[in-house]
């Protein structure tokens, strides 16, 4: 184990223009693995832990992604011609083309000679990241080789594949070392979308080594979350719950909301250990099932979750009657529930997706599923973006109810504080004061309703009232009129008389 206090005594470097003079961490033993950062004093939830800059950032370029980002300051680029006219290969917008990291930069890769230089290619774009770990100090490398490297067999596979696009790319064996170390420390520690460390769904067109994080270990309820300040590309770590003094922070390398098998795949795969943390230790995640399927007995209600046994491919235990099941049969589930609920999410009809999730999932895959999760997250963050073909009325419960279903799976697994949390509670907060002032504005509108019918009704009798007046008043004056004198007799009948 590398020793806890040649890496503070690095780390104070690196971090020697915004460490506090009493800082609320400290490198020590840990419990989980190794190393790891420790609290001095008692923390309180949401507050800032310490904050740590990136020691290594460059553009990710991922095959899937576009390549018209500068590779300095990592904006997208509006304009079409934005590679570097110097040859070195490298995108740079035009006031970046005039910075001193570019010139390093630009430098060093048109001495290695790129084959096609003026056109964006993926491999050199993301070896930018790695090969500025050569141009580093002496202290900064040896921070890096003071991290965690997963040192496998695919470590090498970057640099080798980076080396064919180079007419002169370096033979130097330390160069080399260099390179392969920093990127196995990446492959570790770093940010990068290819390895799928996620923090609540942020998205990242970069791959970036934050020394101090490194150093914090995994944990699958993690204590601790981060964020990131947009201009300097800071990280700032928070608490997500109150931390006791000595206790250790952790973090989280994998997403927050895939069940116990994919994370330890992944972590086995990518990270290269095996979490034995409280939540991979139960086999219903904390009474949140987030693995959990139907029983195939049609006679049993209960749920089937995996045994916790450290192999890729568990069995199932139904909770209810306990019938065992192989990892094959209950694949077949869950791949049918994916494909079914993917094939909804991929039309371009939110509506009938959210129809589906609310109306027919629940018949063929618990609600509590990862699969439903992640497809009621997927919504929120299309309605985030516009109402698509959904009414307002269902844009809005849709947005109260997956957002306290997700809350509530969240507070079931013990999580506290994160990016994700604050977005919800955002969330559920704005459609509830949306929903208390439609009520309100609907409590109004009746109100006035019924004062004007109110007032119509106390019109009608006042009318009714003044008619009836009016009636006694002419019957009154009909009646008080003088009976009339006998009609006279016509001529004729006088004369006869």
């Amino acid at each position: 184990m590398i020793c806890p206090k040649r890496t503070s005594e690095l780390l104070d470097l690196h971090l020697a223009p915004f460490k506090d003079k009493d800082p609320a961490w400290e490198i020590g033993v840990s419990r989980i693995a190794g190393r790891g950062v420790m609290a001095t004093r008692s923390l309180k939830r949401g507050e800032i832990i310490f904050r740590d800059s990136p020691l290594l950032i460059g553009l990710a370029a991922n095959e899937e992604d576009a390549l018209n980002s500068c590779s300095v300051c990592l904006v997208v680029l509006p304009d079409t011609k934005f590679m570097c006219r110097q040859g070195c290969g490298l995108p740079v917008c035009s006031l970046c083309s005039k910075k001193k990291q570019h010139k390093v930069d630009c430098d060093m890769f048109k001495s290695w000679g790129p084959n096609e230089p003026d056109v964006a290619n993926s491999v050199i774009i993301r070896l930018l990241c790695v090969a500025r770990a050569i141009n580093l100090t002496k202290e900064q490398r040896d921070l890096i080789y003071c991290l965690q490297a997963n040192l496998d067999n695919n470590h090498r596979t970057e640099v080798r594949n980076a080396a064919k696009c180079f007419k002169r790319f370096p033979t130097d064996k330390k160069i080399v070392e260099i390179m392969n170390r920093t990127v196995a420390v990446l492959r570790t520690n770093g940010f990068d979308k290819t390895y799928d460390r996620s923090n609540d769904n942020q998205e990242f067109n970069y791959r970036a080594l934050y020394p101090l994080f490194g150093v914090v270990n995994h944990d699958c309820i993690p204590n601790a979350y981060y964020t990131f300040e947009e201009k300097t590309n800071n990280m700032i770590v928070r608490a997500a719950v109150d931390i006791p003094e000595g206790f250790e922070i952790t973090t989280t390398y994998t997403k927050l909301f895939t069940g116990n098998i994919a994370r330890h795949l992944f972590l086995k795969m990518k990270k290269g250990f095996t979490c034995k943390c409280s939540r991979c230790s139960d086999p219903t995640e904390k009474g949140a099932f987030i693995s959990g399927l139907y029983c195939r007995d049609t006679n049993c209600t209960g749920l089937v979750v995996p045994e916790i046994t450290g192999l890729p491919h568990p069995n199932y235990n139904c909770l209810e009657c306990k019938q065992k099941s192989t990892h094959a049969q209950m694949m077949k589930s869950q791949d049918f529930a994916s494909g079914a609920i993917n094939a909804k999410a991929n039309s371009n009809s939110l509506r009938t997706l959210v129809q589906y999730l609310n109306e027919k999932s629940d018949a063929f895959i618990p609600s509590s599923n990862y699969v439903v999760i992640e497809a009621k997250f997927g919504v929120l963050q299309r309605l985030q973006q516009g109402r698509e073909d959904c009414s307002e009325e269902l844009a809005a419960n849709t947005r109260l109810r997956y957002s306290r279903d997700i809350t509530q799976v969240m507070d079931k697994l013990g999580l506290g504080d994160s990016l994700l949390r604050t977005q919800l509670v955002q969330t559920l907060q704005r459609e509830e004061e949306r929903r208390a002032k439609r009520l309100a504005e609907e409590a109004e509108k009746q109100r006035k309703m019924a004062e004007l019918q109110a007032k119509a009704a106390e019109a009608d009798k006042i009318l009714a009232a003044f008619e009836a007046e009016q009636a006694a008043e002419a019957a009154a004056a009909a009646a008080s009129l003088p009976a009339a004198d006998p009609a006279p007799l016509p001529q004729a009948a006088t004369e006869l008389a």
